[in-house]
């Protein structure tokens, strides 16, 4: 078998061709420019590169250098396996030649070399034929192939169009070309790995032979130290890619469609996302919403029974009556509260201004049983009568910090207060150890005044901390002298 160096190679690697501009035509007549890849062809054995058709070679065609008296050689088509039964020595050249021009790993810019395979066909055959060959770095090449019945029986390859399936590629696999910023998908790694500078530890590490035994084992722990990093980066790696976490498009759109309590659901439930493989915990979050599902059904049938409502129709027209009171009933207060003239007319009605020069002025008759007196607010009003409409409670709610960073070392009057004032753990143990730092720096003189520009924190939430230290017994008040 002859090997057959190509013209695009040359081409490739001088002009910079594009793989996808002529796809699966390698070879072409010097003299009338046809397509002879999948045909007999002549090749002049004295010039270099040149080739003939069978009707320019019958007609004796001298171009250039070349003259009709030169040896030549019939180049046969190379359209039979030698490793595969689907691939011919022909894509074998081609891969290997591809490979070498565009370097290996780039299946895509391959398979447009090669012209008849596609990107996943020119990885999978690459990878079992060349790599896990048994008398790996060579191919098996003990299979027999009968060259005449795959030439009787075979037809001309398909030719694959890669400019369809091509895709934009960027120019440098770097963050900023790519939407996912610090990833980069050329090489599958972020700008930030865990561990960043774990390289730092074991860049400069040589053996040599003068070690000692204990710097020797020195050196082999930081490696397991070095070595479990990178397991650990693996495993990060290998979380985003199972879930597809990278695509946060999608996410987005998938969370935006979520109810509200399907949103808590699925936050309550992650932190087992990484004891289970992806397919486990889309089951198990399956499993709890269908369970969450039915339990409001089940609260609902059960109302529904408490109602007296036995069919479905009548549950419909419970549910819609329900929300037309509910409507109603925020409807008025709304209302009311909506507009600042009536809300200035409903105070004016309900609590009438008393003047001691003037004496009282009588409310309206068509508003006098609405005015808060005794007599209509029940004898448990008879204590105090309110005068105003009771406002709103502003104070936040307390939240939970029992998964913030830091909330185990506090103790449970401390949680209870950052939880009330919403200060996360970390930031209260610093503005408690400046608090006592200054506390004992001034000789237990500490005014609240002082603690608040300690604290560039609300002033309020930073007084609230100084009342606490104060009755933990932590710090004591300043003591004015009187004179």
């Amino acid at each position: 078998m002859t090997v057959i160096q190509k013209k695009r190679k040359r081409e490739y690697m001088n002009a910079s061709v594009d793989a996808g501009e002529d796809y699966g035509q390698k070879y072409h007549c010097d003299s009338c420019q046809k397509d002879i890849t999948t045909t007999v062809r002549v090749r002049c054995a004295q010039c270099a590169d040149f080739d003939l058709c069978v009707e320019c070679f019958s007609k004796g065609v001298e171009l250039g250098e070349h003259r009709n008296d030169h040896p030549y050689r019939v180049m046969e088509i190379l359209d039979f396996p030698i490793f595969e039964e689907s691939w011919t020595v022909e894509e074998e050249l081609a891969l290997i030649e591809g490979c070498e021009i565009f370097g290996i790993g780039n299946w895509e810019d391959i398979a447009a070399h090669i012209g008849t395979k596609t990107t996943k066909e020119v990885g999978r055959h690459y990878i079992e034929t060349y790599v896990d060959s048994p008398y790996w770095p060579i191919p098996d090449v003990s299979r027999e192939f009968d060259k005449a019945t795959y030439r009787r029986g075979r037809r001309a390859p398909p030719v694959v169009d890669h400019k369809k399936a091509a895709k934009p590629k960027p120019i440098s696999s770097v963050p900023a070309n790519h939407e996912i910023q610090g990833y980069m998908p050329g090489r599958k790694e972020f700008e930030h790995e865990h561990e960043n500078e774990a390289e730092q530890s074991v860049k400069d590490l040589i053996f040599e032979d003068t070690d000692t035994q204990e710097e020797r084992d020195l050196k082999l722990a930081v490696l397991d130290i070095y070595n479990t990093i990178i397991d650990k980066r693996e495993q990060r790696k290998s979380f985003i890619f199972e879930r597809d976490l990278l695509d946060f498009r999608k996410i987005q759109a998938n969370e935006k469609r979520r109810p509200r309590e399907e949103k808590d659901l699925l936050t309550r439930t992650r932190v087992f996302s990484k004891m289970q493989t992806a397919r486990d915990f889309d089951m198990l979050v399956e499993g709890l919403l269908s369970e969450m599902k039915l339990r409001q059904r089940i609260v609902q049938l059960q109302e529904y029974r408490r109602m007296g409502i036995t069919t479905y129709k009548d549950a419909q027209e419970y549910e819609k009556e329900r929300a037309q009171r509910a409507s109603m009933s925020v409807r008025p207060l709304s209302g009311l509260y909506g507009n600042p003239r009536s809300r200035q007319r409903f105070d004016d009605v309900a609590t009438p201004s008393i003047s001691p020069s003037r004496g009282a002025t009588p409310a309206p008759k068509h508003v006098s049983s609405f005015v808060a007196t005794p007599s209509n607010l029940g004898p448990s009003a008879s204590s105090s009568t309110p005068s105003t409409v009771p406002r709103r409670n502003n104070q936040p709610a307390a939240i939970d910090l029992s998964a913030h960073e830091s909330f185990e070392l506090l103790t449970p009057e401390e949680q209870t207060l950052c939880s009330t004032l919403r200060v996360v753990p970390k930031a209260y143990l610093q503005i408690k150890e400046a608090i006592l730092r200054e506390y004992h720096a001034r000789g237990g003189n500490l005014r609240k005044r002082q603690a608040r520009e300690l604290a560039k924190i609300d002033v309020n939430k930073t007084s609230r901390i100084y009342d606490f230290f104060v009755e933990m017994g932590w710090i004591s008040p300043p003591v004015t002298s009187r004179t």
